[in-house]
């Protein structure tokens, strides 16, 4: 990791990070560009991350964006230079695609990893390669979600087209539907339904996200709140259920706003229909989940409506 002091704002000039990379990474840079690589960036933590793949090299993964500490880098490769051939070409793209860096940004090696997840990040690490890929493998094969993570950072998966949404939502909104239908359903067909409505959100927030993507996880939002109040009211048996799986739908839509960057306002007006139309507490009704794409004046706000 490296901090360039290029102040406190957001926006970055390209020419004064290549002077400072040199010659030989901005040519690295260059090539990688003319080849297409990186394919894609995303928005992270208030910077940008991608995956470069080059011929006959592993693949690298870089984040960039704009810390306390300046201009910060994070990348897989070896190169010890303070900027590295990986970082150019993600920072090019970033700004020729018009992302909008924060100035407050986190990277990745400043978020908290759950010590179990770092324990066997660790242990998967002295794996052999091959190893290591087939023991994923085996698993991806019987997970969806899996699957689809593994294909998408692999760069094997394409923005969903319109027949897959229209058909997820329908799936969401069958599922719900069904948990409360006839004479015989339980309270564990809602919680079911509930964990299958997360699988099915998880799996296309694997996929490069589109405006419609958001729009198909706010209508899961709806199918959720829409059936959640059985648990709730069930509170001494489904104690922990509602806030698991409402906090994972949750968690998938700030990710997915957080990629897409949508228009803040028109997001604040979709959220404020989606908690008023809640029977109850709305899975999404969490205010400062949403401040890294709605802004803090916008949170201040948030009960206001």
């Amino acid at each position: 990791m490296t901090g360039l002091d290029v102040g406190m704002a957001v926006r970055i000039d390209i020419e004064s990070l290549r002077d400072i990379a040199g010659p030989s990474a901005c040519e690295v840079a260059d090539r990688l560009r003319a080849a297409g690589e990186p394919a894609t960036v995303v928005s992270a933590g208030g910077g940008v991350s991608a995956v470069l793949r080059a011929a006959g090299e592993p693949p690298y993964e870089v984040w960039v964006g704009v810390t306390s500490e300046g201009f910060t880098v994070e990348c897989d490769c070896p190169d010890e230079q303070e900027l590295c051939a990986h970082a150019v070409a993600v920072t090019t793209v970033a700004l020729a695609d018009n992302f909008s860096f924060s100035s407050a940004a986190t990277p990745p090696s400043a978020v908290t990893v759950d010590p179990k997840v770092a324990e066997l990040a660790d242990l998967a690490g002295t794996l052999p390669a091959r190893r290591l890929a087939f023991l994923i493998a085996e698993y991806a094969a019987t997970d969806r979600v899996l699957e689809a993570r593994l294909r998408a950072h692999t760069g094997r998966l394409a923005p969903p087209t319109d027949a897959e949404l229209a058909d997820i939502a329908r799936t969401v909104e069958r599922l719900a539907d069904e948990s409360t239908s006839g004479y015989r359903w339980d309270l564990h067909d809602v919680a079911k339904a509930g964990q299958a409505i997360v699988e099915e959100v998880q799996t296309l927030a694997a996929r490069p996200v589109t405006e419609a993507t958001l729009l198909v996880v706010e209508r899961a939002a709806r199918a959720w709140d829409g059936i959640a109040g059985h648990l709730m009211d069930a509170w001494e048996t489904y104690e922990e259920e509602p806030a698991e799986i409402g906090g994972a739908i949750r968690a998938v839509h700030v990710q997915l706003c957080e990629q897409a960057q949508p228009d803040p306002d028109e997001l604040m007006e979709r959220l404020t229909g989606i908690i008023r139309a809640a029977d109850t507490a709305s899975c999404l009704d969490e205010p400062w989940d949403y401040v890294g794409v709605l802004g803090r004046e916008r949170i201040m706000g948030w009960r206001r409506y």
